[in-house]
């Protein structure tokens, strides 16, 4: 699923079977994006994401990325034992919400690309995940020091990779613009019957699939203009109890209550007094 940054309303969807990895899919979504026009500027993606041929197709075409650093990287560990130690520090503190986070920022050189690594540490969640660790490790006599003292180090902290300039306050909520999608693939599977898939060959499937993502926009056009006062399931219930007669001439619509006025008002919907036919 693809989703535009500015409006957060979903622009594309295609289907994989279930033993293709993520990090091979990133080129080919590109690939046709192109074809149907669309112009990316920027790539926003998870560490499932990240590979080398990743980085530099992207390079290769001119598309901006921002992304986490799998622990898996030599690079991730490099940064772990040379920059976290002394991270702790009032230089490196900021704010995201109501969390307080400490962010350090370094040139590094990826692929033999220069790019911006993020050193972000949560200090609540480093407390919750050493504490964890801890526990389970502490009494393990024959537990090398050294791995602890790593998996010490890298509790609570996260590495994003970015081949442009972002200010050490704008990072992680640069960086979560990508759960808009996972936010959207909730709404499907939650509030739009997505699953289980009760089809039978593929091209239902792709039908059904169709229909969900037309749906989605929908359902998130109207969270949207709904705000926090309703729900779009609230709204929902609420306008089908808007009645109308239907008379040869035409259609006689039915008194709005007041809660159907107010979302009516919301969704910019103008509700006539009558319809001709």
């Amino acid at each position: 699923l693809v989703v535009d940054k500015q409006t957060s309303a979903p622009m594309y969807f295609r289907t994989l079977p279930g033993n293709i990895i993520d990090v091979s899919t990133l080129q080919n979504t590109i690939e046709e994006l192109k074809e149907y026009g669309v112009k990316e500027t920027y790539v926003y993606c998870d560490a499932g994401f990240f590979s080398e041929e990743n980085v530099l197709d992207m390079y290769k075409n001119n598309i901006n990325f921002l992304t986490r650093l799998p622990a898996t990287r030599t690079i991730y560990k490099e940064l772990i034992l040379k920059e976290v130690p002394g991270l702790e520090s009032a230089e490196y503190a900021v704010r995201y919400g109501k969390r307080g986070l400490l962010v350090k920022k370094k040139e590094i050189d990826l692929f033999g690309r220069k790019v911006f690594a993020y050193i972000v540490q949560d200090p609540k969640r480093k407390g919750r995940e050493m504490n964890r660790l801890l526990v389970q490790n502490v009494d393990e006599k024959d537990k090398n020091k050294e791995v602890l003292g790593y998996e010490m180090l890298r509790r609570g902290v996260m590495i994003l990779v970015s081949s442009f300039d972002i200010p050490r306050s704008d990072i992680v909520p640069t960086y979560y613009v990508r759960q808009t999608v996972e936010m959207l693939f909730g709404f499907s599977k939650d509030d739009l019957g997505l699953l289980p898939l009760r089809v039978h060959n593929e091209q239902r499937m792709q039908g059904f699939l169709l229909l969900q993502f037309i749906t989605l926009i929908a359902f998130g056009r109207m969270r949207n203009k709904l705000g926090t006062e309703y729900t779009v399931e609230e709204a929902l219930i609420s306008l089908r109890n808007l009645k109308a007669k239907v008379y040869e001439s035409g259609l006689v619509i039915g008194e709005l209550t007041k809660e159907q006025k107010e979302i009516t008002k919301k969704l910019g919907v103008i509700v006539s007094k009558n319809l001709g036919i």
